[in-house]
């Protein structure tokens, strides 16, 4: 059997009209193009569906019955027609992000309120999350996209590159190695009040890498788990704290500077992560490329 909605829909116009001929125009076809989509239902069904007579047009009992499911069934299709539609121009749809605190409540935010002002019926979620838990989130399809710093290759996921920002160090004002003039480096370390991420953060090995290579050693004055707690503390003259360049500029204040580390100079990237082979919906394509324009914005 190769019943097609083309037949259906014909079908169901004729019943609605009350004949070929009032249901022709709003088909598209003619008289005889909309018998003959009659005549191939019937052929495929095996069973007649209307009965034709100069005089009158009825449905038989098995043209009645038919009719009930191929409206709800045409309706169905039309509908879906219809979501797809307002999908694909971004008028209905969801989108659910991944990323962390730190990002989540200073660069996404702007993000989502420029997005929003362009696509109002959208709705954006967000997950803020442990950079840990990010990844898992996006395997298991609970979000669309995770936003973040990823240092570990891995072939589960596809990338967009969006900022890249060297590392540097966060110090109170008042301090001279904020007001030094000549560029700060990583030996320059030495001695300084460290506030220090945890070592379950991928950042600590990092920065202990290129430390211990400067010779300084590492006695940090406090441990934290997130980068705004570390920012926040030497805010209040407690240490210095080495972080990415992007978080100096959206945690800066007046009473913290950043100022970026050489010899070497090393690099964090933020990159866009999404399930190896998924498509973004026409919604999620649309997010992504505002946020990669504030993250150029940011890095120009």
């Amino acid at each position: 059997m190769n019943v097609t909605l083309r037949q259906m829909r014909a079908f169901v116009e004729v019943a609605r009209s009350g004949g070929f001929t009032a249901a022709a125009p709003k088909l598209h076809l003619t008289q005889s193009a909309t018998s003959l989509q009659i005549r191939e239902l019937e052929s495929q069904l095996g069973l007649q569906l209307i009965d034709r007579s100069t005089r009158r047009f009825a449905l038989t009992d098995a043209g009645n019955e038919f009719l009930i499911s191929a409206t709800r069934i045409v309706a169905d299709v039309e509908q879906s027609v219809a979501d797809t539609r307002e999908l694909v121009h971004k008028r209905r749809g969801r989108i659910t992000v991944a990323t962390t605190p730190l990002l989540a409540s200073t660069l996404l935010p702007d993000s989502i309120a420029e997005f929003l002002e362009t696509y109002p019926a959208v709705t954006v979620r967000v997950a803020d999350l442990p950079a840990e838990q990010i990844g898992h989130r996006v395997l298991s399809g609970d979000v669309d996209f995770g936003f973040g710093v990823f240092p570990q290759a891995d072939p589960q996921f596809d990338r967009i590159p969006l900022l890249r920002h060297p590392l540097g160090v966060m110090v109170p004002s008042t301090w001279p190695l904020a007001t030094r003039r000549r560029d700060l480096t990583w030996s320059d370390l030495q001695g300084q009040p460290l506030i220090a991420m945890s070592h379950s953060t991928g950042i600590r090995t990092l920065i202990d890498q290129y430390l211990h290579q400067a010779g300084v050693q590492v006695n940090p004055r406090f441990e934290v788990e997130y980068l705004g707690t570390a920012v926040g503390l030497a805010q209040a003259g407690l240490g210095i704290a080495v972080v990415p360049a992007y978080v100096g500029m959206l945690l800066g204040s007046s009473r913290v500077l950043f100022r970026p580390l050489y010899k070497p100079v090393v690099h964090r990237q933020i990159e866009l992560i999404v399930r190896a082979g998924r498509s973004l919906s026409p919604s999620a394509e649309a997010f992504r490329d505002c946020l990669a324009a504030r993250c150029e914005m940011l890095h120009g």
